[in-house]
């Protein structure tokens, strides 16, 4: 017999609650590697993601590595990722692999198998989608993140000022690009039945106020904000958009941390000056 698995929005309650929300993207850029004076290689890749690794133990609930700084090491780059995937997993920490894929038909099924499931390539908790080629192309992809106890975030707002001229387009319903793509959003995740929310939702921290339409017809999907740090968003900002859906965000930032290191001590510091403020929007304080 078998058991469905706890979803991913479940087991980030629970180490929300006993951790933080607060989500670190793993981005070891050329700039990040020469500030901790590792090189631009493999190796330096490696001992980047293992000393980072030291630092945060047991600390988060979600870490975020951003797959284009491993993919350009070439493959041996994604045996990196799949072993910093695996160390992260083991210290208890859900693993949210941030590709943004988005493509349709047999092409798109393959990357979900590439990510999600026991077995397959990356084994990831959750991982980033875009819905430009249709929210319907990815509906397979959310039902496979759920199966396996998953979450499919789908960009619905990006803070990039490139993105607002397509997300707020109006279409011939009158809703905007990013108003439709959060209703279906929203119907994907009533499919999947009560507090399972297998589609979590991509919301940038710096977004205005004016996007708050957006994210209540949402629903109770997550939501993953990046922006904090150096995009110039704070914990401050976060109540203007997300007040009363504080438990569905996860805080999240790379390079106000990343910039600590490599020093072990200042990392920690970091981390915990971002957990800090992140526990204390999330209690609604």
């Amino acid at each position: 017999m078998t058991t469905t698995p706890a979803s991913f929005a479940q087991r980030f309650q629970a180490l929300a609650d006993t951790r933080s929300p607060f989500c670190l993207g793993l981005d070891p850029s050329r700039d990040v590697l020469a500030r901790w004076n590792l090189p631009d290689t493999v190796q330096g890749l490696s001992d980047f993601c293992e000393r980072l690794a030291d630092a945060a133990g047991e600390r988060l609930a979600v870490v975020k590595p951003q797959s284009a700084f491993f993919e350009r090491h070439g493959p041996e780059g994604l045996v990196v990722l799949q072993r910093v995937l695996k160390r992260f997993r083991a210290a208890g920490t859900l693993t949210l692999l941030d590709v943004k894929r988005g493509d349709i038909g047999s092409t798109m099924d393959a990357y979900a198998e590439s990510l999600f499931g026991a077995g397959s390539a990356y084994d990831v908790d959750a991982a980033t989608f875009t819905a430009y080629l249709g929210l319907g192309a990815l509906a397979k992809t959310v039902e496979r993140a759920r199966a396996h106890g998953a979450c499919a975030f789908i960009v619905v707002r990006s803070s990039n000022p490139e993105g607002a001229p397509l997300q707020n387009a109006v279409g011939g319903d009158g809703r905007t690009v990013a108003q439709a793509v959060a209703d279906g959003l929203r119907e994907l995740n009533a499919k999947a039945g009560p507090g399972v929310l297998p589609a979590g939702a991509v919301m940038g921290a710096t977004l205005p106020p004016a996007d708050r339409d957006v994210v209540e017809r949402l629903g109770d999907a997550l939501l993953l904000t990046p922006g904090i740090g150096s995009q110039g968003a704070g914990f401050a900002d976060l109540p203007k958009l997300f007040s009363g859906r504080e438990r569905q965000v996860l805080p999240t930032a790379a390079r106000s941390v990343l910039e600590a290191g490599p020093d072990r001590a200042a990392l920690q510091q970091a981390l915990e000056a971002h957990q800090a403020p992140s526990r204390v929007f999330r209690e609604g304080a």
